[in-house]
């Protein structure tokens, strides 16, 4: 009677923090954990990238120099082949080896990816060779429906310097996998050879099987996070749900509308900011009866609905912009205390905060466009929002709102001067952002328009936390 399959450790470990990325077993020394822990300078990008594709199985998220086993590539290319079909393997029926319980071999062999070094055992402690690695991956393709896609692009397999080495088993794999330019040869004076039976590196295997998903893989959107990464994504997107894939359709006809050929990226972004701002009320009611339906945390309350909480606003700014072709990163933390969502947005080269939903005013106020929270600093922001991520810093100034449009008065006495300019010319309004610390406030604004009571017959002024302050003026006859 075989022994049965033990599924243990088969969840993804997608999000790794940089103290987990470089661990090592505690009995290693430091040099030798620096040296198996972290990976190679040329891999760094790639590991970093398959891991945020849910590419790697838990457990091989370190000591990426060291030699991969049997065992540990049978599980990658199963995760492999789950992420390139997007469904789950087989679970594993009767087991034929008597070495080894674990499920992920079990499901290789339900599979036909792999099988046995002999009737009954699979030998999963042994290094994989090249050759036994370009046979489980060949095998994970052809499993995963890409047997005609390989067959039909292959081009002419180089002639290896030691192909009398390659084993009968693995010679066809070995030849489709060279011609189609997913395994290659080493140059060794001169000569290209394949060393069939020389082991290969966790990195190695983990650039490798990304590098396979980069060519044949697709991009599956099930929920609004998937959403968000699809317009950020170079792979085939396919919508398993039909909603997503209608707040697909509407950004895309939304960005049709407002964005023009020949804008730069802060008049796109410009743009986005307005369309959400003109376009969206803030759920005010529900947010303080703790009421807010789940639809209001959604880009699809946003675009669909016209009313959402902030993480409606910054995901449909991220989607938007993303499309756009402006990068753009949601960032979560506090704003006064409570929960908050933002965007991180790179115009120009440079990074800054974008937060549409401070822009908004509450209650809605149709038709008012505010920019105090568009394009500032970390410095600014953090007057009254709090975060930690590992995003650059965002210390331009080039693009915030007010300084590109001249708004942005540096001292008390040029605010007086604008604020002065203004009512001798008789505007009706003027916006304008302080840039400087002010410990008077109001007091000094109403001191100075109290000067002009022969001129102004009324005035009002709203102000935000970011410095800006904007009046009204009526004049006397």
């Amino acid at each position: 009677m075989g022994t049965k399959w033990i599924k243990l450790g088969l969840s993804l470990f997608i999000g790794l923090s940089a103290v987990q990325l470089s661990a090592a077993p505690p009995q290693q020394t430091a040099a030798a954990a620096t040296a198996a822990g972290t990976p190679s300078e040329w891999a760094k990008q790639e590991i970093a990238d398959a891991i945020t594709s849910g590419l790697i199985p838990y457990g091989l998220t370190n000591s990426y120099r060291q030699a991969l086993t049997r065992q540990e590539f049978c599980e990658m290319a199963v995760q492999l082949y789950e992420v390139l079909t997007d469904t789950d393997p087989p679970a594993p029926n009767k087991n034929p080896f008597r070495d080894t319980t674990n499920y992920r071999i079990g499901q290789a062999y339900e599979l036909g990816i792999i099988k046995g070094t002999s009737a009954t055992t699979f030998s999963p402690k042994e290094k994989v060779t090249r050759e036994q690695l370009a046979l489980m991956l060949h095998n994970t393709l052809e499993k995963a429906g890409y047997k005609q896609q390989l067959q039909e692009n292959k081009g002419v397999a180089p002639k290896f310097a030691d192909d009398k080495l390659i084993a009968a088993w693995s010679r066809d794999a070995v030849g489709i996998l060279a011609a189609n330019d997913i395994m290659k040869g080493n140059w060794v004076a001169g000569q290209v050879r394949f060393d069939p039976r020389v082991t290969t590196t966790r990195e190695q295997a983990i650039v490798l099987v990304y590098r396979i998903y980069e060519r044949f893989g697709t991009y599956f959107v099930h929920d609004e996070t998937d959403l968000l990464g699809a317009a950020k994504q170079k792979l085939p997107v396919v919508f398993k749900d039909q909603r997503l894939q209608a707040v697909d359709a509407k950004a895309r006809e939304v960005l049709a509308e407002i964005i023009a050929p020949g804008m730069t990226e802060v008049e796109r972004e410009l743009a986005i900011h307005d369309y959400i701002l003109l376009q969206t009320a803030y759920d005010y009611d529900n947010y303080m009866n703790d009421t807010v339906p789940a639809e209001s945390y959604t880009v699809y309350g946003v675009l669909f609905n016209g009313i959402a909480v902030c993480q409606g606003y910054a995901g449909a700014a991220d989607l938007l912009l993303s499309m756009a072709g402006i990068e753009s990163h949601i960032v979560v933390g506090t704003a006064d205390g409570g929960s908050h969502a933002w965007n991180k947005v790179k115009i120009g080269g440079q990074y800054y905060n974008l937060d549409v939903t401070w822009d908004d005013p509450v209650p809605d106020a149709e038709g008012r466009l505010t920019y105090g929270y568009f394009n500032v600093t970390d410095e600014e922001l953090r007057r009254d929002h709090a975060w930690s991520d590992k995003l650059p810093a965002a210390t331009a100034q080039t693009f915030n709102y007010y300084r590109m449009n001249g708004l942005a008065v540096g001292s008390p006495a040029e605010f007086e001067a604008r604020i002065g300019a203004a009512i001798e010319a008789r505007e009706a309004a003027l916006t304008l952002k302080r840039i400087y610390k002010d410990d008077k406030g109001p007091e000094s604004w109403e001191a100075l328009l109290g000067g002009y009571a022969s001129t102004l017959a009324s005035y009002s002024y709203t102000m935000d936390n970011s410095g800006v302050v904007s009046f009204k003026f009526k004049y006397r006859s």
